[in-house]
């Protein structure tokens, strides 16, 4: 009789503990009070002994905790709601648009629904949400104040005419010569993607740093497509947990330990400010000229902290 009311004890603290994990209020001191009866009879350095039996007991049924300083919280709930394609897609564009708006209130309201979505989502739509690109998606609808200006670069596209676009980029004045591919939005920016007939290569223009605009009377029949195709590979542990995005493919690891990444369509200067972030892990194999481009701002950054 004794055993059974421990164990139906040891049930109503599990069930406390986890109303405060999906609370998200699973504060340390509030998780001692809940067992403090069975800590006020050990000594004090087995406190996390106790815990960590409960904690242990939480993960045979799949829930994993983790402690941020002095809270507790859920990575995996005790359920999972199985999500479509199309559920994820429409979760990533809520996710990528909060971010844009001015009612901090609201956003923070948003994202924390969309964290609770995510502590109910399974392994696997986890890994489809990650790799699902904004970049196709239609977010016109920001840029209603430069309408006139987006509506004329559409033209352009459909023209297939030679240009001199004169645009500003890092506060500097740069002209080139090239032909208007698409226009291409996404959250933050609406982009005019060319083709530098100079360079021989692509170009994502943000619209709003369009200086001006000359045409030729030229024309081109049979433009040239766009090779936007970019090698880049990956060293050490960030070869090993590095989950693809949509537009990449790779065959996995060679004999070197390199993870060897082809990315395609994605828009140069996001490219690189995430390659970036992977400091010595990461380095281009091709295009030669954005490897150097890639050279010439890591220089450019180091030489921000030189006397």
């Amino acid at each position: 009789m004794r055993s059974r009311k421990k164990l139906n004890d040891g049930c109503l603290k599990i069930f406390h503990f986890l109303k405060l994990l999906y609370e998200d209020r699973a504060f340390y001191s509030d998780v001692i009070e809940i067992f403090k009866d069975e800590i006020n009879e050990q000594s004090s350095n087995n406190i996390q002994v106790t815990l960590n039996k409960y904690i242990n007991t939480l993960k045979v049924f799949g829930i994993k905790i983790k402690k941020e300083k002095n809270k507790y919280k859920l990575e995996s709930s005790l359920y999972s709601v199985n999500l479509a394609l199309e559920d994820l897609k429409a979760l990533n564009v809520i996710s990528s648009s909060a971010k844009n708006l001015p009612d901090e209130d609201l956003m923070g309201t948003i994202e924390s629904f969309l964290k609770a979505v995510e502590l109910r989502m399974n392994s696997e739509d986890k890994t489809t949400m990650s790799m699902i690109s904004t970049n196709s998606y239609d977010f016109s609808f920001y840029y209603a104040d430069i309408k006139k200006q987006i509506e004329n670069c559409e033209n352009l596209c459909e023209e297939h005419r030679v240009l001199d676009i004169t645009y500003t980029k890092d506060g500097e004045e740069i002209s080139c010569k090239c032909v208007a591919k698409e226009v291409v939005y996404d959250h933050k920016n609406v982009y005019l993607k060319v083709h530098d007939n100079v360079k021989h290569q692509a170009l994502d223009i943000p619209i709003n740093n369009i200086l001006s605009i000359s045409l030729s009377p030229n024309r081109i029949n049979t433009p040239d497509p766009i090779d936007t195709t970019v090698v880049y590979r990956l060293k050490g542990a960030l070869a090993k947990r590095y989950k693809l995005k949509e537009n990449e493919y790779s065959k996995g690891l060679d004999n070197s330990g390199y993870l060897v990444v082809v990315n395609r369509n994605e828009p140069f200067d996001k490219l690189l400010s995430r390659l970036m972030r992977y400091s010595n892990s990461c380095e281009i194999v091709s295009p030669k000229y954005l490897r150097e481009e890639m050279i010439k701002r890591i220089s450019d950054a180091i030489s921000n902290y030189e006397d």
